[in-house]
Order: C-alpha cells, then sequence, then structure tokens
C-alpha cells in the first residue's frame, strides 16, 4: 500500500491507486518466493506479475492458485510454458488471465497473473521496460540462508545482490512508479541501502511516515521498509 500510495500518475500528478475508479496498477515482486505479494495485488483487482529463482516455489505457487482459482469457479484460463530466445532457454512462465465474473471475462475485464521461473537478474528477459507501475519485495533476511551474488559467493549481506538487481529492476518501472523494498536492518543499514537507490536514479521518499516501519520481527530480524520513486 505504501509503495502504491508513493508512485504518481504518468503525468506526474499524486494518484489514487487504491480508488475504485483508479486503473488496475502492474505490480511486479521480483523476488516472490511463493506468491503473497501476487495473492495481494490480485485481490485489489491489480495486475500482477513475479520473479522467483527457487523451483520448488514456482512449482507450489503455480499448483496453488490454479486450484485455488478453480475451486472459487472464477473464470479463469492458465498455461505454463518454457520460454525460449535463440534456442536458448530462459525459463520457464505461469502466466494465468481471469477475471472476477464470466460477464467480466466477456466484456474484456480481465487481470494478468504471471510468474515466471528465472535469475531476478534476468527480469528484462521476460518483462518490457518500464511496463510496471510498482515494485515491491522483500529482500533476503540473511538469517536462514544466504544470497548468491554474480560471482557466486554466499553471503549474508542482501547489498549485493540488490547492487546487481536493482538496474534491472528500476529499468522495468515506469517513470513515475515506486519501488519498496522491506529488508533486515540487522545485515544492511538503512543508508547503504538508500545509496543503492540513490545511484540507481531513484528519489528515496523521506517524508513524514516513511521512517517509522521498523519493527522487531525476532532476535536476527528487525524489518524495516525504505520506498522510492523513478522520476
Amino acid at each position: 500500500n505504501v509503495t502504491a500510495l508513493a508512485s504518481t500518475d504518468r503525468s506526474g500528478a499524486a494518484a489514487d491507486p487504491l480508488s475504485p475508479d483508479a486503473p488496475p496498477l502492474r505490480v511486479l515482486d521480483p523476488m516472490c518466493g511463493r506468491g503473497t505479494t501476487l495473492n495481494q495485488a490480485m485481490m485489489y483487482g491489480w495486475h500482477a506479475a513475479g520473479v522467483e529463482i527457487d523451483g520448488k516455489d514456482f512449482e507450489v505457487y503455480a499448483n496453488f492458485i490454479r486450484t485455488w482459482l478453480k475451486h472459487k469457479r472464477l473464470k479463469h484460463s492458465s498455461d505454463i510454458a518454457q520460454v525460449r530466445r535463440n534456442r536458448t532457454q530462459l525459463g520457464r512462465r505461469l502466466a494465468i488471465t481471469l477475471a472476477a465474473s464470466r460477464e467480466d471475462h466477456k466484456a474484456g475485464r480481465t487481470l494478468d497473473l504471471t510468474m515466471v521461473h528465472a535469475d531476478t537478474r534476468r527480469g528484462r528477459d521476460f518483462f518490457r521496460a518500464g511496463s510496471f507501475d510498482a515494485i515491491v519485495t522483500d529482500a533476503p533476511y540473511g538469517v536462514a540462508h544466504g544470497t548468491r551474488s554474480q560471482a557466486d559467493r554466499l553471503t549474508r549481506d542482501p547489498l549485493g545482490l540488490l547492487a546487481e538487481a536493482l538496474p534491472v529492476w528500476v529499468a522495468l518501472l515506469r517513470p513515475g512508479g515506486a519501488l519498496g523494498i522491506s529488508w533486515n536492518t540487522l545485515v544492511a543499514a538503512r543508508d547503504d541501502l538508500a545509496a543503492l537507490l540513490v545511484k540507481v536514479g531513484l528519489e528515496v521518499a523521506d517524508g513524514p511516515g516513511y521512517g517509522d516501519f521498523a519493527h522487531r520481527v525476532d532476535q536476527a530480524i528487525v524489518r524495516d521498509l525504505i520506498v522510492a520513486r523513478r522520476p
């Protein structure tokens, strides 16, 4: 919600994407895990897309969402296909088109739900530049599992992965769109993360309220949120 409300419309004016009259946002979670953010975006009536490198998470979500749509008797179509380019396999893609009712489906009032099994740093292989209004994700907390940089070194610092991924994410974000990242402040300082966002051309939101989200999850995790906008 915070990230969506931090975005502006395409003219640069403040937008209210939560209004029922607003056109549906296009939301990307570039490290989507088992799809919690995708489900929430869908419940809001927004288009949703995700990228996940873990093949098991991809399979679990694909099975869950297709079963859920059938049980809810929502009009939809779904497909899982390999994405290839120049005979090179890039990854798998789950593509779902759904509607709240048969009438909505017939009238073309549909939503797109997409999940890609691939490395988030390959996002441009699957999505057009500037195609998302908001990007939201949880950075690896660096507690139970490390994260891997392109050099394939295991580290508990998520900043290395974010430094490599952020240029790709920014390219996918439209001007005026916002990026929101939650992370563990015990493994990465806010100032260091803000510096990465500024380096890729984003404007960090530092107004009232944006610095009030830090909260303790457990002894190893203090979760915080940072939001930045693409000019």
